[in-house]
């Protein structure tokens, strides 16, 4: 989870609701403001490690607000780590000033869900230029846990393939860990300083995702020297796919809006959940493109088949997680990591590790026993929701609605509430996803509540 503030100003609510929502599901800490004066006080609360904030506004335009907040005169000590302007169509090059006058970035509206998420990320590296450095590499950096046969093979094809430059397709299920993986192999390859960028497949927009990739200071070129990491390369549209297609094949991408090829100098390590041979064979997806992400595969297998590694997981995430999460500390009894053991994890690895998370935040004594370890599984067990009944006496347009409010939750609770995980499976872009789930006045983080860790679905790979 993120932990940085957000604070995300601008008057129309259905466009600060939607930001918040976006920002609050990928684990930041947000706040909104309608106009400059809620605007001030959300500053005067809580210094806002980003701020995200509109142009035009019925009390004070943006523009003035902003040099209000960061000029050296002005009352007060408080002042924002980083500002993004958002704009219209119409006031790109208001905006461009902007950027001029203090602000990090610009964000034109419509808002695409990849650019916010990536404006933010790059915000945040600007007011806090140090933090990456001064923190502990994160466990996803570290050497792939397991001594089953499965994971030696995987681990002895690693090591192999840290003396190449071989393109990588991580197969498997989700959870399974195969971001971790790549993580693991980047970290190996190129060291510590190194880029490793990650581009989820779920979030590209065809719209966007040119420009967003191929823009000066783009995510390729951001990943020069290092890794791309393509997450659920399975989610890429047919448009998608041949860009992609043409960079690999050629090594070489538009850069400088177009005026100039640059040669691709950056390892690629993708994931996937369904199979590409498959789908690849029905048509969906291209089978070049699958020759070249794929150069070389690994088949990452489900916590199931393994489950002689769990103890050992247990163990590790017993012993990181208050380290990294600053939760307690509290081991666990042999016989409830037994039970944990022959637990099948339809989540997987990210199943597990949420588990003892929460496991070590419920107990109340030094040791997590068996006891505790029923009620969780008893308590967090999925069930099948009643089947919804057709509405035959609603007029058509009530009936499709209904229908599409019952499927939506329905899903929405076999994703454990998360809505990146939803689009995947309702095959919609997250920002058109989010817009229908207030149409229909669903709320994902009431159904989050009532069905948490059931399976722990969260976005990407654990």
């Amino acid at each position: 989870m993120n932990s940085a503030h957000i604070l995300v100003v601008d008057d129309e609510p259905d466009i600060r609701e939607l930001i918040s929502d976006i920002l609050s599901d990928e684990g930041y800490q947000v706040t909104t403001a309608a106009d400059g004066n809620e605007a001030d006080k959300a500053l005067g609360r809580q210094r806002p490690d980003v701020v995200l904030l509109d142009i035009w506004m019925p009390d004070i335009d943006g523009i003035s607000l902003m040099k209000r907040w960061l000029h050296p005169n002005r009352n007060g000590n408080t002042r924002p780590g980083a500002i993004v302007m958002m704009s219209g169509h119409g006031t790109v090059e208001t905006a461009v000033e902007a950027t001029r006058l203090g602000a990090c970035d610009f964000i034109e509206k419509p808002i695409s869900l990849a650019k916010l998420l990536q404006t933010v990320e790059d915000a945040l590296k600007v007011a806090q230029p140090t933090a990456e450095s001064s923190s502990p590499p994160p466990a996803a950096a570290l050497e792939p846990i397991g001594n089953s046969p499965a994971m030696r093979a995987i681990r002895e094809a690693l090591t192999k393939l840290t003396k190449t430059r071989n393109h990588v397709l991580f197969q498997g299920e989700a959870g399974t860990g195969k971001l971790t993986l790549a993580r693991w192999l980047h970290r190996q390859r190129h060291g510590e300083q190194s880029p490793a960028v990650v581009v989820d497949g779920l979030n590209l927009n065809d719209d966007s995702f040119e420009q967003v990739l191929f823009a000066p200071g783009g995510l390729l070129e951001q990943a020069a020297h290092g890794s791309l990491i393509l997450t659920n390369a399975d989610c890429l549209t047919e448009k998608q796919q041949k860009a992609w297609l043409s960079v690999l094949k050629h090594k070489q991408y538009p850069a400088a809006g177009g005026q100039r090829l640059q040669a691709v100098e950056f390892d690629v390590l993708a994931t996937c959940q369904r199979d590409l041979q498959e789908l690849a064979a029905n048509g969906e997806f291209s089978r070049d493109l699958l020759d070249l992400l794929g150069e070389v595969r690994l088949r990452v297998p489900a916590l199931r088949e393994r489950p002689e590694d769990v103890p050992e997981l247990i163990n590790f995430f017993i012993n990181h997680l208050p380290d990294l999460e600053k939760t307690p500390y509290r081991k666990m009894a042999i016989a409830a990591q037994n039970r944990l053991r022959n637990h099948p994890w339809p989540g997987n690895v990210r199943e597990l590790k949420n588990a003892v998370r929460q496991l070590q935040l419920q107990a109340e004594s030094a040791e997590i026993g068996l006891e505790q370890v029923e009620t969780y599984l008893q308590t967090h067990q999925a069930t099948e929701p009643e089947s919804p009944q057709c509405r035959f006496d609603l007029p058509l347009r009530e009936a499709r609605e209904a229908f599409e409010r019952d499927y939506l939750v329905h899903q929405l609770k076999a994703c454990g509430g998360s809505v990146g995980e939803l689009a995947k499976v309702a095959g919609m872009e997250r920002t058109h996803l989010y817009r229908k789930l207030r149409a229909l006045n669903i709320n994902p983080k009431s159904i989050q509540s009532k069905s948490e860790n059931a399976t722990d679905s969260g976005k990407g790979d654990a």
